[in-house]
C-alpha cells in the first residue's frame, strides 16, 4: 500500500512541476499572430507585414500575419478583442477602430482594447483633374457654391475616412455635392481622370503619383499644416478653415494584456518603426512615420473616437 501511494505521488509531482515550468516560460514562448483587417496587398497589409518582420529579431519568435477582411474592419477587430489577452494575438489598428462603433458595425473601440503603438499618419488631400477650371481651393469652393448639387465627389466607400473628410468639408463650408462611392481610392482616381466625377478626397500617398505625373491637381490638404510631400499645396487652416481628419495606422491587443508582454512588445514595435525598411516603405507609400507609445496612442485613439462619435451622426444621419 505504501509503495503504491509513493508511486502515485511521485507521478503527480513531475506533472505539477512540469505544468508550472510551462506556465513560467518567459514571453514570448511561441509564434505571435498579427491580424490584419484588410485584404492582402493593400496599405494596411503592407504596413502590418513590414512591422511584423522587423519585430521578429527583437522578440526571437515569428510574428505571423493573418488577413481577416470584412465589414470595414469590424470582423478583424471583433476577432482579436475576443482572444485571450496573453500577447499572442495582436491586431492592426487603422483609423476605423475609432469610427466603426458609431456606424453600428461593432462594439469594439479604443477603450475596449489595449492600444499598443501608432506608426504612421496619412493626410487627406482634395484633388481635381489637371485640366479643371478650378486652379485653387477658393476657386473650387466658389464654383461649388454657385451650382449646389451639380458637382460630383468620388470617395473610397460610404463611411470611409475619405468620405467623412468630404462630408466635413461640405458641412463646414455649407456646400452641396453629389457623392459617389467606389471600392477604393484607385477607382476614384480612374473616374476622376476619365471625367466621370469632378473631385475626390483621398490619402496624399494615393494621389501623389498622378499629381507628380501632371494628371491631377492638388488643391488643399485637410490638416493644420502643409505636408512635406506636397510642399506647394496649402492646408485648409492656411485658407481660413478648420476641418479634416487624418488616417492613421497602429496596433492593438485584447484588453488586459500582461505587463510582461507589453514590456517585450513595446521595444519590438519601436525597433520595427525605426528600421530602414519601414522608413523606406513610408517614403515609397507617402505615409508620414509618426510613433506614439502605448499611453500616447491610447489617449490619441480615444480622442479620435470621441470626435467621430460627435461628428459622424450629423454627417451620415446615423444614431449616436
Amino acid at each position: 500500500m505504501k509503495r503504491r501511494t509513493f508511486l502515485a505521488v511521485s507521478g503527480v509531482v513531475p506533472a505539477v512541476f512540469g505544468s508550472c515550468a510551462r506556465q513560467a516560460r518567459p514571453y514570448p514562448g511561441r509564434d505571435i499572430k498579427l491580424v490584419v483587417q484588410a485584404a492582402p496587398g493593400g496599405l494596411s497589409d503592407t504596413v502590418s507585414r513590414v512591422i511584423a518582420s522587423q519585430m521578429e529579431p527583437s522578440l526571437g519568435v515569428p510574428v505571423v500575419c493573418e488577413n481577416k477582411p470584412g465589414a470595414a474592419g469590424a470582423l478583424a477587430f471583433s476577432f482579436v478583442s475576443r482572444k485571450p489577452a496573453d500577447g499572442y494575438t495582436l491586431g492592426h489598428a487603422p483609423v476605423e477602430l475609432a469610427i466603426l462603433k458609431t456606424l453600428g458595425y461593432t462594439s469594439v473601440t479604443p477603450e475596449t482594447v489595449d492600444p499598443l503603438c501608432l506608426v504612421s499618419k496619412t493626410r487627406p488631400v482634395l484633388v481635381v483633374r489637371a485640366a479643371s477650371d478650378a486652379a485653387s481651393f477658393p476657386a473650387l469652393v466658389d464654383a461649388l457654391r454657385k451650382r449646389p448639387g451639380y458637382y460630383i465627389a468620388g470617395n473610397s466607400g460610404t463611411g470611409s475616412i475619405w468620405h467623412l473628410n468630404t462630408l466635413l468639408m461640405e458641412q463646414a463650408l455649407q456646400l452641396k455635392l453629389v457623392h459617389v462611392p467606389f471600392g477604393g481610392s484607385s477607382a476614384s482616381i480612374t473616374n476622376l481622370m476619365g471625367g466621370h466625377i469632378d473631385l475626390a478626397v483621398m490619402g496624399v500617398g494615393e494621389a501623389l503619383p498622378q499629381i507628380r505625373a501632371g494628371s491631377l491637381r492638388a488643391l488643399a490638404v485637410f490638416d493644420v499644416d502643409r505636408t512635406p510631400l506636397l510642399a506647394e499645396t496649402p492646408s485648409v487652416a492656411e485658407l481660413g478653415h478648420s476641418f479634416g481628419a487624418v488616417a492613421w495606422s497602429g496596433f492593438f491587443a485584447p484588453k488586459g494584456i500582461p505587463d510582461e508582454a507589453r514590456q517585450r512588445l513595446q521595444p519590438a514595435f519601436r525597433a520595427a518603426f525605426d528600421s530602414a525598411l519601414f522608413q523606406e516603405v513610408c517614403q515609397e507609400r507617402a505615409m508620414e512615420p509618426v510613433y506614439l507609445d502605448s499611453q500616447e496612442f491610447s489617449q490619441f485613439a480615444r480622442q479620435q473616437a470621441a470626435f467621430f462619435a460627435t461628428r459622424v451622426p450629423s454627417l451620415l444621419g446615423v444614431g449616436a
